[in-house]
């Protein structure tokens, strides 16, 4: 279309502007004997038609004999399809990982949509344009370029670049001098996923939008949320992805993306998972727009070197878990790796590695609780003296512990010092995507749960199916509670919780991943062992004489200023309580 065609439309409009403008519908209702709510809606809808129809006219500048197709390009571990009628993804598969019917993962298919709008003075819609494109090969890279020429010699340009071994697709929309009073391009893009694991619950649960701003800060929609939900970012945004429990699929801005509008939308179906759409405005610069994408797994060691706070795709835990694991645990796992294939041994031998590291602090716990038992006759005689009294007594235990140097907190401290690992693997190796697909023994993938019977009714708050490591899990904490209980004095309500916890364990970790409670089971065999050996080098003869060692070196030194606080603040307790009782 010409420049004189162009103004003529434009006059067109201002025509039909005005005239609704000066003669609204509420003037010739009385003419046309027609209620004023069809005369609005009448009025949106040919002013609605009238827009479409320049519209159409617009993008005719950029008709196109040929008809749209597919076209693919790939490299050995991505495989991307195009569509030359708006020159956008169509579909994206992985090639080396499968989903829970044994197809090739597939990240983004037809059912969604990836549309460019340039806005501005010349609004157009890259959909309703038919590309003419270029394939060139190299030994590592694979370019595709996408070209429109208007009949005015308006020209736009879509390249997409994808390296060998890369899930980055490097993307770019160059613009003639044309276009130069524009100022972004809208982007809309819609994703409804699909179900990529067997557990859908589960992923589901994990599946969320993510997104980074400019000022470093990572957010998120809620995971488990059954509700839809829509966000208004008004910071610029340097990266957006569609997470889910293994993979994600983003875009990631060289410059940044402004007003986005983020909205998850719960479905309920057996084979999607959740739709996304993400609506963001990218600034036009030097007359182009880059930006890259990314599809792929959401393993550590790909995820970090993408960009700032990328890695926050791979869920590690909360701040102090989650650079525990980043730079211990994740460091064992690939060590590990890199010297067995089988991920059941893995997991093993990472075990026995911080077993062996954690030796001297479980050392000591033990020791400590063996000196809490050669201290029980006493502690046990002075609760039967006092019984009722419940505050005299607590005093003078803390005295005998004051006596005979020993801590009450030396056999918890050393444990919670452990805690740490256990939570942090927690949060590990549910999502770690080497142990997806992954068999060891009966359990036919560690990601997963394991399952020796399946039950053909569902309990509440266990599940369907029974779990042979998380019941082997549950046994040897029993059985390890139960040694460490002969080692110190434990009464009342602890000493029923020590077993009433396990039981609860059992319908937690039913249906957690099986590599997590192997992980546990195998952790309590460790801690078993070790107690077992400890027993071989604790003289509690020579326990015994270092406590009366201590007793009597106490007699003669000079109580320090933290017993004589202590001391105090149990006095003042006493007065205070027979105050109350008088």
């Amino acid at each position: 279309m010409d420049n004189n065609r162009f103004i003529g439309f434009t006059l067109i409009m201002l025509l039909i502007l005005t005239y609704y403008t000066f003669f609204p519908p509420g003037q010739i209702q009385e003419y046309e004997n027609v209620p004023q709510t069809n005369d609005k809606e009448e009025l949106v809808n040919n002013l609605e038609s009238e827009i479409k129809e320049v519209e159409e006219i617009l993008n005719q500048e950029f008709s196109s004999k040929e008809k749209e197709q597919i076209i693919s390009i790939e490299n050995n571990i991505l495989k991307v399809d195009f569509n030359t009628k708006g020159a956008k993804i169509t579909n994206v598969i992985l090639n080396d990982y499968y989903d829970s019917e044994n197809k090739n993962v597939e990240l983004f298919n037809d059912s969604g949509n990836i549309n460019f709008k340039i806005d501005g003075p010349d609004d157009l819609n890259l959909d309703n344009i038919i590309f003419f494109n270029s394939i060139s090969k190299s030994d590592e890279k694979n370019t595709i370029t996408f070209n429109a020429i208007s009949e005015n010699g308006k020209k736009i340009t879509v390249q997409y670049i994808l390296k060998n071994d890369s899930y980055l697709i490097e993307s770019k929309i160059l613009l003639n001098d044309y276009f130069l009073g524009n100022e972004s391009v809208l982007l809309t893009w819609v994703n409804t996923l699909k179900h990529q694991e067997s557990n859908s619950t589960n992923e589901k649960n994990q599946t969320r939008i993510n997104f980074f701003n400019v000022d470093g800060d990572f957010d998120y929609t809620s995971a488990t949320s059954t509700d839809n939900e829509e966000i208004k970012v008004e910071e610029k945004l340097k990266w957006i992805s569609n997470k889910q429990q293994f993979f994600s699929s983003a875009i990631l801005s060289n410059n940044t993306f402004n007003n986005s509008k983020l909205t998850s939308e719960y479905i309920e179906d057996e084979n999607l998972n959740k739709k996304f759409t993400i609506k963001t405005e990218i600034p036009i610069e030097n007359n182009s727009i880059t930006y890259q994408y990314y599809f792929g797994p959401n393993k550590y060691s790909i995820l970090k070197n993408i960009e700032n706070e990328f890695h926050n795709n791979l869920y590690l835990g909360w701040i102090g878990v989650g650079g525990f694991n980043r730079y211990i645990i994740v460091p064992i796992f690939n060590f590990l790796e890199n010297i067995t294939s089988n991920y059941g041994l893995i997991i093993l031998f990472m075990v026995f590695l911080i077993r062996i590291v954690v030796t001297p602090l479980t050392f000591k716990s033990h020791l400590s609780m063996a000196k809490m038992k050669v201290l029980n006759p006493e502690i046990q005689s002075i609760r039967n003296k006092h019984e009722g009294d419940m505050q005299k007594s607590q005093s003078e235990i803390m005295e005998l512990y004051q006596k005979t140097g020993v801590s009450p907190l030396g056999g918890c401290l050393p444990i919670l010092f452990q805690l740490p690992i256990l939570v942090s693997v927690f949060y590990f190796l549910p999502n770690a995507i080497e142990l997806r697909g992954k068999s060891f023994l009966w359990a036919t993938d560690l990601s997963n749960y394991d399952s020796i019977l399946s039950l053909p009714f569902n309990i509440p708050f266990y599940g369907d199916h029974i779990s042979l490591f998380t019941i082997l899990m549950t046994v040897s904490t029993i059985l390890i509670n139960k040694a460490n209980s002969q080692m110190q004095t434990m009464e009342g309500p602890m000493k029923t919780i020590q077993y009433i916890l396990p039981i609860m364990f059992l319908f937690i970790f039913n249906n957690f991943s099986s590599g997590l409670t192997y992980y546990y089971f195998l952790s309590n065999v460790a801690s078993y062992a070790q107690i077992f050996i400890f027993k071989r080098f604790v003289d509690e003869e020579k326990i015994k004489k270092e406590i009366e060692f201590n007793r009597k070196k106490s007699v003669n030194s000079k109580k320090s200023s933290f017993q004589l606080r202590i001391e105090e603040a149990m006095k003042a307790r006493q007065n205070t309580n027979k105050k109350k009782n008088k």
